[in-house]
């Protein structure tokens, strides 16, 4: 069974999907602990009483309050705790340490790519650089810090750096001709360059992968043709969501009746 809606619950935002069986239809940003406006959101997309979700977290305490929240207004939810069995394979040591989105994003990823490889740039408050190969096994990745937390580090730890609220890639390239925009180009040459050097590592393992780019934060990033050694590059702001109603409608717990869910797809996915 397709869930109405999927849940990412991240560490400065809930993002809700409204879904159909092959796609996420419509993706809203909203704050992590506002219930009015959680409850002003689903009034305007006039959801099924009860609602049926799946939901994924990379921050407990508030997913906690979330299910709650759910469970009061009557509507039955699925948390997703135990990553084996998500439709994936995980070639890491510490399967349950792997952030949700991460995991998620591979998922949507390897259905998109398969049977080629993939690697994912998720940009948001923190940026991951993920690998995925043709045959759905999650290699494992590189976290970094995104551009808000770089900016904040600099300012809290030096006497003198500004403080300059950086929610995306700055579009200033070095050299900077001030301070704040010697700040900013320095934000993003680390991120970029960051990304690059792993784009280039992983292909040197899994040659010609398709790139794709998800998260907030990605600025101009999300317009980027990484070149020649990869099959392509797809900007996809619901990757995260579109793994999770994957892994959903993978689940016999969410069926409606006792017949086996349908495939996963990815149809409507752009």
């Amino acid at each position: 069974m397709t869930p109405d809606v999927v849940a990412d619950i991240g560490n400065s935002r809930l993002k809700w999907g409204r879904c159909q069986p092959g796609r996420i239809t419509e993706m809203v940003s909203l704050p992590l602990d506002d219930p009015q406006s959680w409850q002003e959101q689903r009034r305007r997309w006039r959801l099924p009483q009860p609602c049926h979700w799946a939901i994924a977290s990379v921050n407990p305490p508030a997913a906690e309050r979330f299910r709650h929240w759910l469970n009061s207004m009557g509507e039955t939810a699925y948390l997703f705790q135990d990553p084996t069995l998500l439709p994936l394979h995980l070639a890491v040591e510490r399967p349950r340490e792997v952030g949700w989105d991460r995991l998620l994003n591979a998922v949507a990823a390897h259905c998109l790519a398969a049977p080629d490889p993939a690697v994912i740039i998720a940009l948001g408050t923190a940026m991951t650089v993920d690998l995925v190969d043709g045959q759905g096994v999650f290699r494992g990745g590189a976290i970094l810090p995104g551009p808000r937390l770089l900016a904040d580090a600099l300012h809290r730890h030096t006497a003198l750096l500004p403080y300059l609220d950086v929610s995306a890639l700055p579009p200033v390239v070095a050299p900077g001709a001030n301070t704040a925009e010697a700040i900013l180009a320095g934000i993003r040459a680390a991120l970029v360059g960051g990304a690059l050097l792993l784009l280039h590592h992983y292909a040197d393992s899994y040659p010609n992968p398709w790139v794709f780019l998800t998260g907030g934060a990605l600025g101009d990033l999300a317009q980027w043709n990484f070149g020649e050694r990869f099959r392509g590059t797809r900007h996809v702001p619901t990757l995260t969501l579109e793994g999770l109603r994957i892994a959903a409608e993978s689940l016999p717990e969410l069926a409606a009746t006792s017949d086996p869910p349908p495939p996963a797809t990815t149809e409507g996915i752009t």
